[in-house]
């Protein structure tokens, strides 16, 4: 039985006995089951990966279905299926979508519909082929800041999230942060609203509508804009630039654990990824476990180690080992509230997602962007495809020292990955 302080709310995405990925009893007799249907039962590593961690009711009705007959004697349904998966963690990771002439025969059958359709919450998505399609988007030559991102960003939200954090690393404790997105900012909308809906589609193919709502509903509040999402406290965090690049590595993910009912004080859970070295192309079988992260002090290859500064003891380090547990606070929940759990949990997701499938390492090659000239038939997703690489292009102003503690004052924020 999960802990939960008295006069705390439970908001772990699963039981603590899965949280370092490690699968469930029920999740390997589902895919037994599976596999007795199906005697070879391989997936694309995305494909894979989502089921890694997809909703068990979701995993349920597709074993007991013509969903998982249909997927693999259906190779074109398969191919779909990847495709949006694919497209879903490019957006996450704020990377252009795939640029794929055979797209549009593999998805005719997709509604144009630009609002996201409220589903009814005892049916996952994972069982409804219309929601598999989505149009051709192509690349664009467009840099960082186009009308792709024409969703404000705004100086008080971020002056909020800096302000609550007590302008320290919410994980580390270090001075000198960013205030970081936990949904991209790329994925507010703009001109890119087609791509923005598709992902949240694709996300109820493996979790309940219900749920998946609950978590866009805290970003898409305008009713004249459904598709165009707000810029709010609750979707940032304030990090070090080394661990804001970190996470945008997938090279750790935050799991909400437990929030006071007066929600100024929130438990959450710290975790290292390794990366595991799976190409575009490998499929993997279902019954294949993904790596634990159980008892890591970094993620690997000069990724960590890292400490965390003890609040109470400025001169104490605590290792940052995955599983290790703090809690973030704020004096004031209406005005600065406290990152959504919601959020945090489809970030606690989809960065594993990135990880486990490989899909953190592959280049825009692996993901079938292998044309780099211009746009002949739209604008695509504009993106900063390598933090480094937009750093380099960035002229730090004439003069410039940096201060010694983050304030209202600092320059932009580093623009890097899932946590922008």
């Amino acid at each position: 039985m999960d802990t939960v302080a008295q006069g705390w709310t439970n908001v772990r995405p699963e039981e603590d006995g899965q949280r370092f990925t490690e699968r469930s009893a029920e999740r390997r007799q589902l895919f037994l089951k599976l596999q007795s249907l199906h005697p070879q039962p391989i997936f694309p590593s995305i494909t894979w990966a989502f089921l890694q961690i997809a909703d068990i009711e979701v995993i349920r009705e597709a074993v007991q279905s013509h969903w998982s007959r249909q997927l693999f004697a259906d190779r074109e349904y398969g191919l779909v299926t990847e495709k949006k998966a694919l497209d879903t963690i490019l957006l996450w990771s704020q990377k252009q979508p795939r640029k794929d002439p055979t797209a549009t025969s593999a998805t005719s059958t997709h509604s144009q519909s630009k609002t996201v359709s409220n589903q009814p919450p005892s049916k996952s998505r994972l069982l409804n082929a219309n929601v598999l399609a989505g149009s051709k988007r192509t690349r664009s030559g467009h840099i960082l800041g186009g009308l792709e991102y024409s969703v404000g960003r705004h100086d008080g939200v971020r002056s909020n999230c800096k302000k609550r954090d007590g302008y320290l690393c919410a994980v580390s404790r270090m001075a000198e942060i960013d205030a970081a997105h936990i949904y991209p900012w790329c994925g507010l909308g703009g001109q890119n609203e087609e791509r923005v809906v598709r992902f949240w589609d694709t996300l109820k193919m493996f979790w309940k509508a219900e749920l998946v709502e609950s978590w866009r509903s805290k970003l898409f509040v305008d009713a004249n804009n459904p598709n165009r999402g707000t810029e709010t406290v609750e979707n940032m965090i304030s990090l070090s630039a080394l661990l804001h690049r970190y996470h945008s590595a997938a090279r750790f993910a935050l799991r909400p654990i437990q929030l006071s009912d007066d929600k100024t004080k929130l438990e959450l859970e710290f975790h290292w990824l390794v990366v595991e070295g799976r190409k575009r192309q490998d499929e993997v079988n279902i019954m294949d476990e993904p790596l634990s992260s159980a008892g890591r002090l970094s993620a690997g290859r000069g990724y960590g180690p890292l400490d965390r500064i003890d609040p109470n003891n400025d001169t104490i380090r605590i290792p940052l080992v995955s599983g290790t547990r703090f809690t973030m606070s704020t004096d004031d929940p209406v005005q600065r509230p406290l990152p959504d759990t919601g959020l945090l949990t489809l970030q606690w997701h989809l960065q594993r997602v990135l990880a486990m499938s490989g899909a953190a390492e592959w280049t825009e090659e692996d993901f079938g962007n292998d044309d780099d000239d211009d746009d002949q038939d739209g604008q695509g997703v504009t993106s900063c495809d390598n933090v480094e690489n937009w750093l380099q292009n960035v002229e730090p102003p004439e003069n410039h020292r940096p201060s010694q503690i983050s304030r209202e004052s600092d320059s932009e924020d580093s623009v890097d990955g899932s946590f922008e």
